[in-house]
């Protein structure tokens, strides 16, 4: 910080009206004693107007010095008034935000229940792949929002499985809350869940009287049935979770048709849960 001489408007047209007219207002610092011609004796020529000539000199220099004073004088107390120290004080602040990332990075091996058949068989065939990448904000890790299982050849009794991970690629914690099925893909099955079974798994059926709710007694055939390792709860940063998912193929299986199936896993941040989304 530097301390700085400042001149105001009003002392600048102080000075002015001074130096102009000659005159100059020191009331507030006191007032000047100007002086004042003596009188004398003097005898000889009348030297008046050479007496008055020099009285008008001395006054002019008597005003020069006291405008020249008076000048200093405010210019000290201007002076003093901007010398008082100063300084200011900042508080900066930086916010590096974590980053929130999930889903799969690794599948299989996938395996079925022919091997246990008397005699052991080799029919059908179950595999799994990754789809669309997302390389995940500050560990640069990638997991993949899909994945797909592909069951070729199937039969009635067929069991078929493959093994996931369900993994946190953020650099905060998350918190798996929802499992969720597409209850129409086009396939002429529609998907539920069996909530009372231990544990719950998916299943889809033909909903002969459209009504979108399974009906035990109206004999309404299931086709498949899917189940999960289900997992409710928190994933740390770069930490995951084995899963698997198991395909039962029933009895009332169309020959030579394909069924679809779309299942989503939610996740959100592991802190409690907003009081806007209330209870899941």
């Amino acid at each position: 910080m530097h301390s700085r001489l400042c001149l105001g408007a009003r002392l600048a047209r102080a000075v002015a009206r001074a130096l102009t007219y000659g005159t100059l207002n020191t009331s507030w610092s006191g007032g000047l004693n100007l002086g004042a011609p003596v009188k004398g004796s003097y005898e000889g020529p009348d030297d008046s107007p050479q007496r008055e000539k020099e009285s008008d000199k001395r006054k002019m220099k008597t005003k020069a010095m006291a405008l020249f004073a008076t000048l200093m004088i405010t210019l000290s107390v201007v002076g003093l008034v901007y010398a008082h120290w100063s300084d200011v004080i900042r508080i900066n602040g930086v916010i590096d935000m974590g980053s929130f990332c999930f889903g799969f990075t690794t599948c299989g091996p996938c395996g079925d229940n022919e091997p246990t058949k008397t005699p052991p068989k080799d029919v059908g065939n179950i595999t799994c792949w990754l789809d669309e990448p997302e390389v995940c904000a500050h560990t640069n890790k990638t997991v993949y929002n899909k994945l797909w299982v592909n069951l070729t050849n199937g039969y009635p009794e067929y069991f078929g499985w493959c093994n996931f991970t369900l993994d946190n690629g953020g650099t905060i914690p998350l918190d798996v809350y929802m499992w969720c099925v597409v209850i129409n893909t086009g396939d002429g099955l529609t998907y539920t869940w069996n909530r009372t079974a231990d544990p719950p798994f998916i299943f889809g059926y033909y909903d002969l009287d459209g009504s979108g709710t399974y009906n035990a007694t109206d004999s309404e055939p299931v086709v498949l049935n899917i189940y999960f390792d289900w997992y409710f709860g928190q994933i740390d940063p770069c930490q995951s979770i084995n899963n698997r998912i198991t395909i039962h193929i029933k009895e009332p299986a169309l020959m030579c048709h394909d069924y679809h199936f779309e299942i989503f896993i939610h996740a959100w941040q592991w802190d409690p849960v907003p009081p806007e989304f209330g209870e899941v």
